[in-house]
């Protein structure tokens, strides 16, 4: 009998999905055919389920927190992002794979930076509580993913520290990949086909004859939106033909995230340069999942700028998947380990931090250098042979196969599961009723 695979998607997914839900359908779609034997189960969370899910890769459940408790009992290995307190109940029988592939708390702590909200003390708290549930998620790990070599070290150190790597799993592999892989986001496995046009010529501004710019994705506040308008201010006034599109502004199924200061700071900068609606537009909402193609084959270049730092030290920015996927050469800033892929097999250009003149320069430079645009796009069909779902994921296919894990064993992982569950828990309970009480 195959082995029962369940697949814990916990964010949107449907005709909307940002990267959780992407990675979760491909994930499942591809242990379907890499696995011999495997039954797998996508399970969805009933309150983001959107549209017809019937283009599922597999079985697929909507789950609430009382119903999944059945699905986990009903798998053999239980992947996910985050493992819910009471599946310490089946701790001892289940296989537990944490798909870390996002630096959560830096990220959280990258998009609250200049929320009001979120004083110093309000992070504090957030960050520790964060981390407490965090170190429960490694406890609970018999293999753990990262998305990058940067992410795995990161995911190494924090493990040595919970005492959760052994001197009997590191004789059995030294280099520790049997207990973390890297497993980045792939490219999608679609034809480079062009369905119907939806921004040159159906856009209010936008000519089929001009050169096209796309910002595919959110503006949070690790993005800098900022140094791309002004350096569009600096190429309109030398031509008309140049034109940006933000394409999404808000996350699906997180609320306000990509509407916050970042976002507005940028559509009143554009408005303040004399650019809004006229060379920079701004594609309020979320492109679906497939009609982003149309959206990305008809860009000529891509540009994503944004600001040093952890999270962009430990990011592995989804969004350039998407454009690599289009063969659409990349201007970026420097920093994140696919920037330095774009430097190293010139997939186009990256630059510094917050540099006007270096975008603008790149902007020019993709746009009328004919050869060496060209070449980038030569360049991005060669490497994204190596970026597809099936390549990304092998780590977690081989392990799905051959079932074996370093971690320690679990006799040896459950009282110190126990005791983080339980002060994860009280924590977490004192800080509810002492808001309580301040609200009475």
């Amino acid at each position: 009998m195959g082995k029962r695979i369940l697949v814990l998607a916990a964010a949107a997914y449907g005709q909307r999905m940002s990267s959780p839900g992407i990675r979760a359908h491909h994930m499942a779609r591809v242990l379907v055919e890499r696995v011999p034997g495997a039954r797998v189960t996508l399970a969805v969370p009933a309150d983001t389920a959107q549209g017809d899910t019937s283009g599922a890769p597999c079985r697929i459940v909507m789950y609430t927190k009382f119903s999944i408790i059945r699905e986990l009992a009903n798998h053999d290995i239980i992947i996910a992002t985050g493992f819910p307190a009471y599946a310490l109940f089946l701790f001892p029988w289940k296989t537990f794979v944490l798909d870390f592939f996002t630096m959560y708390l830096l990220e959280w702590m990258g998009a609250t930076f200049d929320d009001p909200y979120y004083k110093t003390a309000r992070r504090g708290a957030w960050l520790s509580q964060a981390r407490k549930f965090l170190n429960i998620q490694l406890t609970f790990a018999d293999f753990v993913l990262a998305a990058s070599e940067r992410q795995r070290d990161s995911h190494l150190g924090s493990m040595m520290s919970l005492g959760l790597v052994s001197p009997r799993g590191h004789a059995q592999d030294p280099s520790m990949r049997k207990l973390i892989g890297v497993a980045p986001h792939g490219i999608r496995p679609d034809p480079l086909t062009h369905t119907k046009s939806v921004l040159k010529g159906r856009y209010a501004g936008i000519k089929e004859t001009d050169r096209l710019i796309l910002w595919n994705g959110g503006i949070v506040s690790w993005y800098d939106p900022a140094t791309l308008i002004r350096a569009m201010a600096d190429i309109c006034k030398e031509r008309d033909d140049v034109k940006l599109v933000f394409v999404g502004s808000s996350y699906p199924g997180l609320g306000s995230l990509g509407m916050g200061n970042r976002f507005r700071d940028a559509v009143d900068l554009s408005r303040e340069l004399g650019l809004y609606n006229q060379s920079i537009f701004f594609d309020i909402g979320w492109v679906g999942y497939e009609e982003m193609k149309n959206y990305t084959l008809e860009a000529d270049i891509s540009v994503c700028t944004y600001f040093q730092g952890l999270e962009t030290n430990f990011s592995l920015r989804t969004r350039f998947l998407d454009v690599f996927w289009g063969e659409i050469p990349l201007v970026c800033t420097q920093g994140d380990v696919l920037a330095e892929l774009v430097k190293e097999q010139r997939l186009g250009l990256t630059v510094g931090e917050g540099d006007v003149a270096g975008v603008a320069a790149a902007i020019r430079r993709l746009l009328d250098d004919r050869e060496y645009f060209d070449e980038c796009k030569r360049n991005i069909h060669v490497a994204k042979r190596c970026m597809t779902w099936d390549v990304a994921l092998d780590p977690l296919i081989r392990f799905c196969i051959e079932g074996e894990s370093i971690a320690k064993p679990k006799r040896e992982r459950v009282m110190p599961l126990v005791g983080r569950i339980a002060g994860h828990e009280i924590t977490r309970r004192v800080r509810s009723l002492r808001a309580a009480f301040l609200r009475f």
